[in-house]
């Protein structure tokens, strides 16, 4: 209450200040230059007001933007290890990895495990095949089975 007084204060003095030089140097009506003077005044307000609050949620929804951004590329869905609901959960590996369930509320740790494995380079050979139809194979197997006999 007290900063809406002040304010309002504040405007009157600026608009009486304004329409009494007016007033005086320009022979114009006190009123009017009053009322203008308070309404530009107002306007202007309203305008910086609004800008302010516009600027102040742009900055905001990019430091969120960047925030997903950054939790995306650093961050995995776990199973909760008590109610196996899946949580999104930062992974930092220079810190512990511990997290609270959403579900539950239970504290959990995470295990980063690494593997290394060599790096391969395909070699540039003809495919191998498999087919049904050989028949090598199964001449091999009916002399085999009548050695057995």
């Amino acid at each position: 209450m007290l900063q809406i007084i002040k304010s309002l204060s504040i405007l009157c003095i600026v608009s009486l200040l304004v329409a009494t030089i007016c007033n005086h140097f320009f022979a114009l009506s006190f009123q009017g230059v009053f009322i203008l003077c308070a309404v530009v005044q107002l306007a202007l307000g309203w305008f910086f007001n609004t800008y302010i609050q516009y600027k102040s949620t742009s900055q905001w929804t990019q430091q969120q933007t960047e925030l997903i951004t950054q939790l995306e590329q650093e961050a995995t869905m776990a199973p909760c290890a008590y109610c196996g609901t899946e949580n999104l959960i930062p992974v930092s590996p220079t810190q512990d990895n511990d997290f609270e369930c959403v579900n539950c509320g239970e504290h959990n740790a995470v295990y980063v495990n690494i593997t290394v494995a060599q790096k391969t380079v395909p070699l540039d050979v003809e495919p191998y095949s498999v087919s049904n139809h050989n028949t090598s194979l199964g001449n091999q197997s009916s002399t085999k089975q009548a050695d057995k006999e």
